[in-house]
């Protein structure tokens, strides 16, 4: 079973035999805006989302080896509803399902990932991938999590499949259909940010770990 937390602040459990799509042969779960999944190594799935200025935090426990991922659209809110979709919440609801399985804080590391400047507009001095990165960054500063990894910033959207061993790939995307894909989704957050809560989803784009052809991206191992 694997643990998901979903973006109306559900948290429940799914059978790996629920998942059929294959990445680097691993079943692969594909964490969407507002949703978080955990599952220990032993069960070979592999995690993978789609970000532009939204940022993943990831934790892994090295002991017990138990893997954790979010995706997270903005840092916090002002609605008092618990919501998936701010970092605040989504951190600290994916921290509490961990340690209830065991995982100590003292055995856990960090990777990060996300916060590009797809567009160049914001209503801030500060763009949201900006924002969404220093929250990531103080989060696991405050709390006192090791960051092992920071692949941050940009302005290109990026896919990160997370697998076994803390093992963390990146494809940075520099493709026209994916690229407008991101584009389209950014610009839906940024019109969505004078509402509550905020919603945008990077469901779609995800399947690029899977295409033959690797010409125009930048493939990481971080």
């Amino acid at each position: 079973m694997i643990t998901v937390g979903h973006k109306d602040g559900s948290i429940g459990k799914l059978p790996v035999t629920h998942f059929t799509q294959i990445t680097k042969g691993f079943l692969t779960h594909t964490v969407i805006g507002g949703e978080f999944a955990i599952a220990h190594d032993s069960k070979n799935i592999a995690f993978k989302t789609l970000l532009g200025s939204c940022v993943a935090i990831m934790f892994y426990d090295k002991k017990l080896k138990i893997k954790g991922m979010n995706h997270f659209l903005l840092p916090t809110t002002n609605n008092t509803n618990e919501d998936m979709k701010y970092g605040l919440y989504s951190v600290e609801a994916m921290l509490n399902e961990m340690y209830k399985m065991g995982c100590t804080k003292s055995n856990m590391i960090a990777k990060i990932s996300g916060g590009a400047d797809i567009l160049n507009v914001g209503i801030t001095s500060k763009s949201i991938g900006h924002r969404n990165v220093e929250f990531a960054l103080d989060f696991c500063k405050t709390e006192g999590f090791q960051i092992v990894s920071n692949h941050t910033r940009g302005t290109f959207g990026r896919v990160v499949l997370l697998t076994n061993n803390f093992e963390t790939f990146i494809k940075t995307v520099n493709n026209e259909d994916t690229n407008n894909k991101v584009v389209r989704d950014e610009t839906k957050l940024q019109k969505e940010l004078s509402k509550q809560p905020a919603l945008a989803e990077y469901s779609k784009g995800t399947d690029i770990f899977n295409t033959q052809s690797t010409q125009t991206m930048e493939i990481n191992l971080f």
